[in-house]
């Protein structure tokens, strides 16, 4: 009466007893139960004692008891259920739940901004550092954007480093703000569920950013007067001529007149002067940034402008005006010799160099011969 095809396909074990506990119907599965675990079992009588349920319990087997009546005949059905699934899933989660609190315990330890952005931009989380630098209790920042945090001008550029950082995978960014340097970096994410967002970090690099200018003066300033040296030109001034082939550009070559009869007479160490107070006269004579001072070696010096030769001209006027005035009020005096050309269309660095060092040549020869 117990013959059922379908208990037989079950997952869970069926056991059914009568009054007296002898073993009236055992399903495909409970057979299976009872011969990995059970080998010495009388399969004639079957009783459930509290000894019995701790064992199953061990093996991850929940035992579940009903009583049934068939024929006006009352028996005790007994459901085996196999809860390893379950228990090992339990165990997972608890697992991942103490890694993700322990990773949630260092992310907060640190100084770094760290948070992650949903696909709208909403903020599902954020480390502690981030949360104080918002200045907002941290119960108040899940699910906000970041609109709600910074200026207009600010949140534009959040918006945009999103968006590129959505389409594109990645954003990285160096800036300067309110005095600190800062890295940004955010990187697309995206989820098994079909979900995706943003996880940013931004890093202040103040003092490294300090450290590294500090080793760029070093490469690019001459220690003695603290204008650019030959490294500056041959790289940068290189450089910004290649980008720019078509600006206009000027050029005065300087060479301080009879400078070795200066070290020999006088000394070295006037001679240091000299090439300090023409580097000072030189800084207070440009305009802008974009006027460069160059100590080219010895007593060479160059001036590169972004502009035409009239302008070099009214600037080569002011250093002369400014060293007559250096002279009188100096027990010592100093003069110049100078090479002003203007670049021609696309010329390249070192032809028009070449054509200031002809020049500068002409005039020392008209001077001293």
């Amino acid at each position: 009466m117990f013959k059922n095809l379908l208990l037989d396909n079950l997952t869970i074990g069926i056991l059914v007893l009568n009054q007296e506990f002898e073993v009236k119907y055992l399903n495909k599965y409970m057979k299976e139960i009872l011969k990995q675990y059970f080998k010495n079992i009388d399969m004639k009588y079957f009783k459930i004692s509290d000894t019995l349920k701790n064992k199953l319990g061990k093996l991850h087997l929940e035992v579940k008891e009903c009583e049934i009546e068939i024929d006006k005949e009352k028996y005790i059905q007994i459901e085996f259920h196999d809860v390893s699934r379950l228990k090992n899933l339990e165990k997972d989660l608890e697992e991942k739940s103490k890694h993700k609190n322990k990773l949630v315990a260092m992310l907060d330890t640190v100084q770094d901004f760290i948070f992650y952005l949903d696909s709208e931009g909403r903020l599902e989380y954020y480390n502690k550092a981030y949360a104080e630098y918002l200045n907002m209790p941290h119960e108040n920042l899940y699910g906000r954007k970041e609109i709600e945090f910074f200026s207009e001008e600010m949140t534009k550029k959040c918006l945009e480093n999103n968006r590129i950082a959505f389409e594109e995978g990645n954003f990285y960014e160096e800036e300067y703000l309110d005095g600190r340097w800062y890295q940004t970096f955010k990187s697309r994410v995206d989820l098994d569920n079909n979900e995706y967002g943003i996880l940013a970090m931004i890093k202040e690099v103040t003092e490294y950013k300090k450290k590294s200018l500090d080793l760029k003066e070093k490469i690019y300033k001459n220690l003695l007067t603290g204008i650019y040296n030959r490294n500056f030109y041959e790289e940068k001034i290189r450089e910004i001529f290649k980008e720019n082939t078509e600006k206009t550009f000027s050029m005065m070559l300087i060479d301080i007149d009879k400078f070795k009869e200066i070290n020999d007479s006088r000394g070295h160490d006037t001679g240091d002067l000299v090439l300090k107070k023409l580097a000072n006269v030189l800084k207070s004579s440009i305009r802008k940034n974009s006027d460069y001072i160059i100590r080219m070696g010895g007593d060479e010096f160059c001036l590169v402008i972004e502009a035409d030769l009239e302008d070099l001209k009214r600037i080569y006027c002011r250093v002369e005006k400014e060293i007559e005035k250096q002279n009188s009020i100096r027990e010592f005096c100093f003069g110049i010799s100078t090479g002003l050309v203007q670049r021609k269309s696309g010329e390249k660095l070192d032809n028009f160099y070449k054509r200031a060092d002809i020049e500068l040549y002409k005039k020392k020869k008209n001077k001293f011969n």
